[in-house]
């Protein structure tokens, strides 16, 4: 261990001259170690603290301080060399982004990054997918969750993904037990998840195959199902509660609907008893034994036969035709047709008016309707005061009702 005051070599004698070059020699060979820092230095002077650890520093190239590089008593100067070894302190890096990630693996574009405070970002061919903070982990812009199929049978997976918006942010909490057998998840509109039975149907859990309720399946209580859509019925709905439907409710010709206590759907379309869903055809109401016992009505108004023809209300009806006075068309919306769904002149039109009392020869006499012409299309009625048909008259109330 040595240090010179300086590496100049005075002009003495030769004694002197040698002792000044032994010392620079011994300076330079033990690389100016010491205790205190040398005091006659140079830029990029080479120097080995003895007093710190033997590290060895190296004078900056402005000759101001050292820096310090590493213990010469350690491998590698205590350098992680590029083979690779274990780390005992922190390593620091840049914050970086998602193109140009802190860490790489061989791929500038992909690895990690520091995306904000307290998140660390993972980037693939340049763009974020992944980031994680002390709130969890965050797949971005609809990133798949992939479970993939045992690697025998192919690169097939099943995949769970978020749509494509999202309104408020949502949290699904599991149950925290498994539950029976046959059991569903449901939520409880808060998020949280349990499991549940399906008391709709007592049949077997393959009773419903897609939308279809299968054959001979019978539900002890269909009661407030909600929206069911369109359900298709291959075999018989036996219910001795409510079935409360949106949709349809199909029959498939066969189909008998029995021991229903209440039926509330926007439509009820069933090919059996109720004989409906063909094009055109008036559907039948029958008793229990298949009895024909009546049919609905195919057309109907109330309108105002004075003045401006105006219709109160209607069904089937698209205008009134006031030809003169006293004499109504009415127009029907949907041509007419029989009990086969053949399109029919053959209508049976009924008529109710105001029926006004005019006196006649001292007696009274009240208005009459007639049925001028008839069809398909439409209905034409006269209204007469008097036992002659040359006089008619408004009126300022008329109801006509088709039935068949």
């Amino acid at each position: 261990m040595s240090q010179v005051s300086d590496y100049n070599i005075a002009n003495a004698s030769g004694a002197s001259v040698r002792s000044d070059l032994n010392a620079v020699f011994d300076a330079i060979k033990t690389l100016n170690s010491g205790g205190p820092d040398p005091t006659n230095t140079a830029s990029f002077m080479p120097y080995v603290d003895t007093a710190d650890n033997n590290n060895l520093k190296i004078r900056n190239s402005s000759n101001n301080g050292f820096t310090t590089i590493g213990p010469v008593d350690t491998a590698n100067l205590g350098l992680l060399p590029v083979a690779g070894g274990t780390m005992t302190g922190t390593l620091a890096l840049p914050n970086q982004s998602a193109g140009t990630p802190s860490i790489n693996f061989g791929d500038a574009s992909t690895g990690l990054f520091r995306r904000g405070s307290n998140q660390i970002g993972f980037t693939f061919s340049g763009t974020e997918k992944i980031f994680t903070d002390q709130n969890g982990v965050t797949l971005m812009d609809r990133t798949d969750v992939r479970f993939s199929e045992s690697s025998g049978n192919g690169v097939n997976y099943v995949a769970l993904q978020a749509p494509a918006s999202v309104a408020n942010d949502l949290t699904f909490t599991l149950p925290g037990l498994d539950g029976s057998s046959g059991q569903v998840l449901k939520t409880d509109g808060s998020g949280n998840l349990s499991f549940t039975t399906i008391s709709t149907f007592s049949g077997a859990a393959s009773a419903l195959t897609g939308n279809t309720l299968a054959s001979g399946v019978t539900a002890s209580s269909l009661t407030s199902v909600g929206t069911l859509g369109v359900l298709t019925v291959s075999g018989n709905i036996n219910a001795n509660g409510t079935i409360n439907a949106n949709g349809n409710i199909l029959g498939d010709g066969a189909t008998s609907i029995t021991n229903i206590s209440n039926v509330r759907s926007d439509n009820v379309r069933v090919t059996s008893h109720l004989e409906g869903g063909a094009v055109g055809k008036t559907p039948v109401v029958t008793d229990s034994a298949g009895t024909n016992i009546g049919y609905f009505t195919k057309a109907w108004v109330n309108f105002n036969g004075n003045g401006t023809v105006s219709i109160r209300g209607s069904f089937n009806v698209s205008s009134i035709t006031d030809h003169t006075t006293g004499q109504y068309s009415v127009n029907f919306t949907n041509q007419l047709r029989d009990g086969n769904g053949t399109l029919s002149d053959n209508i049976c039109p009924t008529e109710a008016s105001s029926c006004s009392v005019y006196p006649v020869g001292g007696q009274l006499s009240h208005t009459r309707g007639a049925i001028h012409s008839f069809g398909k299309t439409a209905c034409r009625f006269h209204y007469h005061p008097e036992s002659t048909s040359t006089h008619l008259t408004d009126q300022a109330f008329v109801c006509i009702t088709v039935t068949a």
